[in-house]
Protein backbone atom coordinates (compact mmCIF):
# COMPACT_ATOMS: atom_id res chain seq x y z
CA UNK A 1 0.00 0.00 0.00
CA UNK A 2 1.62 3.48 -1.13
CA UNK A 3 1.30 6.57 1.23
CA UNK A 4 -1.64 7.95 -1.02
CA UNK A 5 -3.60 4.47 -0.26
CA UNK A 6 -3.03 5.63 3.65
CA UNK A 7 -5.01 8.78 3.05
CA UNK A 8 -7.81 7.63 0.96
CA UNK A 9 -8.41 4.87 3.84
CA UNK A 10 -8.14 7.33 6.51
CA UNK A 11 -8.42 6.49 10.11
CA UNK A 12 -10.30 2.48 10.69
CA UNK A 13 -13.42 2.78 13.52
CA UNK A 14 -13.38 -0.31 15.91
CA UNK A 15 -14.99 0.76 18.19
CA UNK A 16 -13.83 2.66 21.09
CA UNK A 17 -10.92 4.58 19.67
CA UNK A 18 -9.62 4.15 15.93
CA UNK A 19 -6.16 3.38 14.54
CA UNK A 20 -5.03 5.57 11.68
CA UNK A 21 -2.62 3.88 9.32
CA UNK A 22 -0.17 6.67 9.30
CA UNK A 23 0.87 6.07 12.14
CA UNK A 24 2.44 2.47 11.16
CA UNK A 25 4.04 4.07 8.84
CA UNK A 26 7.93 4.85 8.87
CA UNK A 27 8.81 8.17 8.68
CA UNK A 28 11.67 9.55 7.13
CA UNK A 29 12.61 11.90 9.85
CA UNK A 30 12.39 8.30 12.41
CA UNK A 31 15.27 7.07 10.81
CA UNK A 32 18.74 7.88 12.76
CA UNK A 33 21.26 9.07 10.92
CA UNK A 34 24.48 10.25 12.25
CA UNK A 35 27.60 12.73 11.43
CA UNK A 36 30.93 10.96 9.62
CA UNK A 37 33.91 12.56 8.34
CA UNK A 38 35.56 11.40 5.50
CA UNK A 39 39.41 11.95 4.44
CA UNK A 40 39.92 11.37 0.92
CA UNK A 41 42.88 11.85 -0.87
CA UNK A 42 43.39 12.57 -4.18
CA UNK A 43 46.41 13.00 -6.80
CA UNK A 44 46.33 15.16 -9.78
CA UNK A 45 48.52 13.43 -12.62
CA UNK A 46 49.29 14.99 -16.01
CA UNK A 47 51.89 13.75 -19.33
CA UNK A 48 53.18 17.62 -19.24
CA UNK A 49 57.18 17.63 -19.16
CA UNK A 50 58.68 17.98 -15.45
CA UNK A 51 54.92 17.24 -14.34
CA UNK A 52 55.68 15.96 -10.32
CA UNK A 53 52.69 14.35 -8.75
CA UNK A 54 50.31 16.60 -6.91
CA UNK A 55 48.12 15.67 -3.52
CA UNK A 56 44.78 16.95 -2.11
CA UNK A 57 43.91 15.35 1.44
CA UNK A 58 40.24 16.44 1.32
CA UNK A 59 37.56 16.29 4.87
CA UNK A 60 33.89 15.83 3.99
CA UNK A 61 31.38 15.51 6.10
CA UNK A 62 29.06 13.49 5.74
CA UNK A 63 25.53 11.43 7.27
CA UNK A 64 24.56 8.07 7.02
CA UNK A 65 22.78 5.66 9.12
CA UNK A 66 25.43 3.39 9.82
CA UNK A 67 29.36 3.40 9.02
CA UNK A 68 29.19 1.00 6.26
CA UNK A 69 26.70 3.28 4.61
CA UNK A 70 29.15 6.19 5.17
CA UNK A 71 32.37 4.48 3.98
CA UNK A 72 30.27 4.01 0.42
CA UNK A 73 29.09 7.75 -0.06
CA UNK A 74 32.94 8.62 1.00
CA UNK A 75 33.72 6.43 -2.26
CA UNK A 76 31.11 8.14 -4.14
CA UNK A 77 31.78 11.87 -2.80
CA UNK A 78 36.04 10.77 -3.97
CA UNK A 79 34.32 9.76 -7.42
CA UNK A 80 32.40 12.97 -7.93
CA UNK A 81 35.87 14.85 -7.32
CA UNK A 82 37.79 13.28 -10.01
CA UNK A 83 38.06 15.86 -13.66
CA UNK A 84 40.05 16.26 -16.52
CA UNK A 85 40.54 19.14 -17.59
CA UNK A 86 43.45 21.24 -19.95
CA UNK A 87 45.32 23.58 -17.95
CA UNK A 88 46.72 26.82 -19.18
CA UNK A 89 49.50 25.58 -20.74
CA UNK A 90 46.98 23.33 -22.94
CA UNK A 91 48.15 20.30 -20.88
CA UNK A 92 45.60 17.72 -19.34
CA UNK A 93 45.69 17.00 -15.96
CA UNK A 94 43.33 14.70 -14.28
CA UNK A 95 42.34 14.44 -10.96
CA UNK A 96 41.33 10.81 -9.48
CA UNK A 97 40.74 9.47 -6.20
CA UNK A 98 43.51 7.63 -5.06
CA UNK A 99 42.25 6.30 -1.37
CA UNK A 100 39.63 6.64 1.45
CA UNK A 101 41.84 7.18 4.06
CA UNK A 102 39.38 6.69 6.75
CA UNK A 103 35.70 7.49 7.56
CA UNK A 104 34.91 8.26 11.63
CA UNK A 105 31.62 9.70 13.28
CA UNK A 106 31.82 13.10 14.43
CA UNK A 107 31.71 12.44 18.41
CA UNK A 108 30.09 16.49 18.94
CA UNK A 109 27.75 16.93 16.02
CA UNK A 110 26.78 20.54 17.49
CA UNK A 111 29.14 22.55 14.78
CA UNK A 112 29.82 24.95 17.54
CA UNK A 113 32.95 27.16 17.36
CA UNK A 114 35.91 24.76 18.34
CA UNK A 115 34.10 21.56 17.59
CA UNK A 116 36.75 18.85 16.52
CA UNK A 117 35.28 17.29 13.52
CA UNK A 118 38.83 15.14 12.70
CA UNK A 119 42.16 14.20 14.71
CA UNK A 120 44.69 11.38 14.36
CA UNK A 121 47.78 10.44 16.66
CA UNK A 122 51.63 9.53 14.83
CA UNK A 123 54.78 9.25 15.92
CA UNK A 124 56.85 10.46 12.73
CA UNK A 125 57.23 14.24 13.28
CA UNK A 126 59.61 14.61 10.98
CA UNK A 127 57.64 13.09 8.13
CA UNK A 128 54.60 15.13 9.32
CA UNK A 129 56.19 18.48 8.66
CA UNK A 130 57.62 17.10 5.08
CA UNK A 131 53.50 17.62 4.44
CA UNK A 132 53.83 21.72 4.25
CA UNK A 133 51.35 23.31 2.89
CA UNK A 134 51.98 24.26 -1.22
CA UNK A 135 52.60 28.14 -1.22
CA UNK A 136 52.01 30.34 -4.43
CA UNK A 137 55.87 29.36 -5.72
CA UNK A 138 55.08 25.84 -5.74
CA UNK A 139 51.62 25.62 -7.70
Amino acid sequence: MSSEDFDAVGSIDIGPGTIDPRDFQQRASSVERDHYVAVLLLEATSEATGHKPLYEESFVLLTAESEDEAAEKAKECGKQQETSYQNENHELVTWKMKQVVEVRPLEDATFDDGSELYSRFFRNYDAYRSLEPLTDEDA
